[in-house]
C-alpha cells in the first residue's frame, strides 16, 4: 500500500512533499456573534494568494491549514487558493476553542455520537461547506478533511471530553490523526492516558504549540511514546525562541528523536504575513529556519524529517 495526504486537490504521495508547514491559517473568515477579543480575520484572497505564491517560489510544498469548521474555515476558498498557486493544503475538521464559535453553535450542544459522524463525514465524504454551493472558479467536487482537531485547555471535563471521545471514534474509524490546540503545553500529559484507554495509539495523536512549554524532560516522555511534537515560536520574540525551542531541537535530536517534531509558524494574524505588510511572513520558514536547523548540526536527512516528512507521515492515509 502507497502512503498519501489527502489535500484539498486530491491525493498526494508523501515523498512529494518537500517543504511543509506543519501547523498554519491560511483562511478565517468568523462568523457573526464572536467576541471582539477572539474574532481574527485572515480572508483577503489577493493577499493570501500572493504570499502563498511567495512561499512556493521559495521551495514551499505543503500548508496544513488548522482553522476546524464553524470557526472560520471555508474549504472551498481553500481549495481555490491551492489551484492558483501550487501550494498544497490540506484542511481540518474537529473543533477550536469555545471562543472562535457564536454562542448558538452546535458543536458544543452535540454528544459524543452526532459529533464523531460529523467528523468522520467530514473525513470521508467532504466538509460541509464543500458540499453546498461552489465558489467562484472552483470545482464542484467536495473537499474533504485530512485532520481531525481538538482544542484544548488543559482539563479533560464537560463538552471537550465529549468531542474528545468523539474524535477518538472518528480516529478509529478512518485513521485519521488528531491534532490538538494546546495553552501553552498546559497538561498534555494528560492526553495520552485519555486517548490510549479510548483506543488512539500515540502515534495517531499531534500536540501543537507544546514549545511555550519548554520541558526538555517531559517533551522526551512524550516522543518516546510515539506523539508528534508540534513546535511554533520560532517567529515570535514574545517566546524568546533563543533560549526556549532553539534549545529544545538539538537535545531531543541528540537523543534519537529527529521523528517526533513537526516544524510550524501558525502566523493566523494578517500583521504576521508580508502581504498584509506585516513580518515575518510564511518564508520565514525557508529563509530563516532551514538555514538555522543547519548550523546547530543537524543533517540533511533530520533537516528533511523536521521540515516535512514527520507531518506527513502523520498526515498519511494508506491505500
Amino acid at each position: 500500500m502507497s502512503a498519501f495526504v489527502q489535500t484539498v486537490t486530491g491525493n498526494v504521495p508523501v515523498e512529494s512533499i518537500q517543504i511543509a508547514d506543519g501547523h498554519e491559517h491560511v483562511w478565517i473568515n468568523p462568523a457573526d456573534g464572536i467576541s471582539a477579543d477572539a474574532r481574527i480575520e485572515l480572508n483577503d484572497f489577493q493577499r493570501i494568494r500572493q504570499e502563498l505564491k511567495s512561499f512556493r517560489q521559495a521551495g514551499g510544498t505543503l500548508l496544513v491549514d488548522c482553522q476546524p469548521g464553524g470557526a472560520g474555515r471555508d474549504t472551498r476558498q481553500l481549495r481555490r487558493l491551492s489551484q492558483e498557486t501550487g501550494v498544497l493544503i490540506t484542511a481540518t475538521t474537529g473543533v477550536h476553542q469555545r471562543k472562535y464559535y457564536p454562542p448558538d453553535s452546535w458543536q458544543w450542544r452535540a454528544n459524543t455520537d452526532e459529533a464523531a459522524r460529523y467528523f468522520i463525514r467530514e473525513l470521508t465524504e467532504g466538509t460541509q461547506e464543500s458540499m453546498g454551493e461552489q465558489v467562484e472558479n472552483a470545482a464542484s467536487e467536495p473537499v474533504p478533511a485530512a485532520v481531525i482537531k481538538i482544542g484544548y485547555e488543559g482539563t479533560i471535563e464537560g463538552q471537550t471530553q465529549v468531542l474528545m471521545k468523539a474524535a477518538a471514534i472518528a480516529s478509529r474509524q478512518t485513521g485519521a490523526s488528531i491534532l490538538f490546540h494546546t495553552e501553552m503545553g498546559r497538561n498534555i500529559e494528560a492526553l495520552l492516558p485519555f486517548f490510549e484507554t479510548h483506543g488512539v495509539s500515540p502515534t495517531r495523536l499531534y500536540m501543537c504549540h507544546v514549545d511555550k512549554r519548554p520541558d526538555v524532560g517531559l517533551h522526551r516522555e512524550l516522543a518516546q511514546a510515539g506523539v508528534l511534537l508540534g513546535y511554533d515560536t520560532f517567529g515570535r520574540p514574545k517566546y524568546d525562541p533563543d533560549h526556549n525551542v532553539w534549545r529544545l531541537i538539538p537535545a531531543l535530536v541528540a537523543d534519537g528523536l529527529a521523528h517526533s517534531i513537526a516544524i510550524c509558524l501558525d502566523f493566523a494574524f494578517p500583521s504576521q504575513w508580508r502581504s498584509f505588510g506585516g513580518e515575518p511572513g510564511l518564508t520565514f520558514l525557508q529563509s530563516h529556519i532551514l538555514p538555522r536547523l543547519t548550523e546547530i548540526g543537524l543533517d540533511v536527512a533530520a533537516i528533511k524529517r523536521l521540515t516535512a516528512q514527520n507531518v506527513t507521515e502523520r498526515l498519511a492515509w494508506n491505500q
